[in-house]
């Protein structure tokens, strides 16, 4: 049965697998990762550094190079066309324009040698067609609609001469100057103080709420997730071991990978003890455990975890696990929670 037009995803990801190599005894990178994202709302891809999460969003917006990138399997469905067949050319169309993105760090993405209002301009005029009048005009609106102060002096001025909290703000005006179905922002207030992050945090989501933007936010901040995500993806290793609405993923986390993350957030009412840690390390690339492969760092692996992939299971509606002691029983729970405690 067909989905309806208006209920279908902005961007449905299914099976995708990549690896930084031709060999085919290499383990995939990123593997077997499925997820979508519809309008208007936020998928918040959650997990430690090195797990895959800008890894999957570079390639997805075609930022990867290949060689030595290679995309083993799996498609990513856009605007009815597969993201991962497109020529370069046909990225370029669409990257910046129907699908943007916000980088971690813009002063390493913004160009030091032009103005920023150059720069949103020629994003507009690009890909909209715009005279260099117009462009300039859409470029200083989109300055005002992100609230930098003073648009019209900032217009002119070259990225060293922002703040990184405005140099963020560029980022999003550039990010936001063509109205895109789909943002993709790659951790995109690390570099902020918390102040700055809130004020990011909030005009990302009004502005998204005014234009129905559907967005996939990369994080390792799960205070950030439960304020700003419909959907989370907890990503490890290069799966997701976890996947479901916010409330379900915080209330009822079912992968011990999920659990640990829970335990390690900082508690403003725990006084005494430590904050709890997930003993180990991602795995490195080339020795990516056979079975589940948070095996290695789970208490309760057992031999099926170490011999086989686990598979998805639904725990309830929309919320799965790839864990073979899932569903959680509350004795199995209970242990599990005090692992973090």
């Amino acid at each position: 049965m067909n989905t309806p037009v208006e209920h279908r995803p902005v961007l449905e990801v299914a099976g995708f697998s990549l690896k930084f190599s031709r060999d085919v005894n290499v383990p995939n990178l990123v593997d077997d990762v499925s997820l979508a994202v519809n309008a208007g709302e936020t998928l918040c891809i959650v997990g430690e550094s090195g797990c895959g999460k800008s890894v999957t969003s570079l390639a997805l917006m075609g930022l990867l190079p290949s060689p030595p990138a290679n995309i083993v399997a799996g498609t990513a469905m856009f605007d009815g066309r597969d993201l991962l067949k497109l020529s370069e050319r046909e990225l370029a169309d669409v990257r910046g324009n129907r699908m943007s993105m916000i980088f971690q760090e813009p002063m390493t993405s913004l160009n030091p040698a032009f103005t920023v209002g150059h720069q949103i301009a020629e994003c507009v005029a690009r890909h909209r067609g715009l005279a260099r009048a117009e462009a300039r005009a859409e470029a200083l609106a989109m300055l005002r609609l992100v609230r930098i102060p003073a648009p019209e002096t900032r217009l002119d001025a070259y990225p060293h001469e922002l703040s990184g909290g405005m140099r963020q703000r560029v980022m999003i005006a550039m990010a936001l100057a063509n109205r895109p179905k789909l943002l993709i922002a790659d951790e995109p207030t690390t570099a902020l103080d918390v102040t700055i992050q809130a004020q990011v945090l909030s005009l990302v989501r009004n502005l998204q709420a005014e234009t129905g933007t559907a967005m996939i936010l990369i994080t390792h901040d799960l205070g950030v997730v439960a304020e700003v995500a419909d959907h989370v993806a907890v990503m490890y290793a290069g799966r997701i071991v976890e996947y479901g609405p916010v409330a379900e993923i915080f209330d009822d986390p079912q992968h011990p990978y999920t659990i640990g993350l829970m335990g390690a957030i900082p508690s403003v009412g725990r006084r005494e003890g430590q904050l709890a840690t997930i003993r180990g390390s991602v795995p490195a690339p080339e020795r990516m455990p056979k079975g589940c492969r948070f095996a290695p760092r789970c208490p309760f692996a057992q031999a099926r975890c170490i011999d086989a992939v686990p598979p998805d299971k639904l725990v309830g509606g929309t919320h799965r696990v790839a864990c073979w002691v899932a569903p959680v029983e509350t004795s199995i729970g209970t242990q599990l929670r005090a692992v973090t405690a």
